[in-house]
């Protein structure tokens, strides 16, 4: 598939991939919801079940944007849609108990594709947990893969989000 300049927003479900892609976007997104099987997670009654898909126009370059899906039923289409990707922002919901466990399958996952992808963690829902360490997902994420960016975010606020996608275009600018 190689596109030029493809952005993969990756996590697991509920960690905020189709608001993201929403809230930067250009265009009104493509999306693949359907309800969840599995009954609510939180307040989400939806999951992406192929991909989201956006553009988002920077500095007059198209930045192309898809979203993975979250449940591991539809590992597959990571495969399909990692191809020609120069980064991924995985994000991550802070307020989940398995946090340190989906950080670590996640990058093992997106790392498998391309060991050399450039990432960035953005972590959602800082602000409904209590038990989270970010030194601890520091520790864990420095184990897996050595250190990467990583800022606390909401996934409904723009300016976060292009935060994020700053810190990636800034390592992406770094390796060159």
């Amino acid at each position: 598939m190689n596109i030029h300049n493809k952005l993969i927003f990756a996590g697991p479900v509920g960690a905020g991939k189709t608001t993201a892609i929403r809230v930067i976007s250009t265009s009104t997104p493509v999306e693949t919801e359907a309800p969840l099987s599995g009954g609510l997670i939180g307040e989400k009654v939806t999951t992406t079940v192929a991909m989201d898909y956006s553009y988002l126009e920077l500095d007059g370059e198209i930045i192309h944007l898809y979203g993975l899906p979250g449940q591991k039923r539809l590992e597959f289409m990571r495969e399909i849609l990692m191809d020609g990707a120069l980064g991924a922002i995985l994000l991550l919901d802070a307020s989940s108990e398995h946090i340190y466990e989906d950080v670590e399958h996640w990058l093992q996952s997106l790392t498998s594709f391309n060991p050399n992808l450039l990432l960035v963690i953005g972590i959602t829902k800082t602000d409904r947990s209590e038990g989270f360490s970010l030194n601890r997902l520091r520790q864990v994420v420095k184990g897996c893969v050595g250190a990467i960016p990583m800022l606390s975010i909401d996934a409904r606020e723009k300016v976060d989000v292009k935060q994020l996608l700053r810190l990636l275009l800034v390592s992406r600018a770094r390796n060159r």
